[in-house]
């Protein structure tokens, strides 16, 4: 397992096409377990000084799915709750 520790490093802003970008290490990428599909939330402080890249975590697509099965397998219990 990797030690976040060690995965503290500077790194350079760079120019690509019309934007600027950070590159991350294949030891980062593979710590984050993130691919071209993993997407990051970027927040900025208030003074400028720091930017933080959150990893937003992949939603399952059929979670309402499963809630409505859930539901509908547990109909007479979900019956008494409504009446709580």
């Amino acid at each position: 397992m990797i030690n976040p520790a060690d995965l503290k490093q500077n790194v350079k802003m760079f120019k690509n096409g019309n934007s600027y970008a950070f590159r991350i290490s294949k030891k980062d990428r593979e710590f984050l377990d993130a691919d071209n599909d993993t997407h990051f939330e970027k927040i900025v402080s208030p003074d400028g000084k720091e930017i933080t890249f959150k990893k937003i975590e992949k939603v399952r697509p059929n979670v309402l799915e499963t809630a409505s099965k859930l539901y509908d397998k547990h109909s007479d219990l979900m019956k008494r709750l409504e009446n709580l």
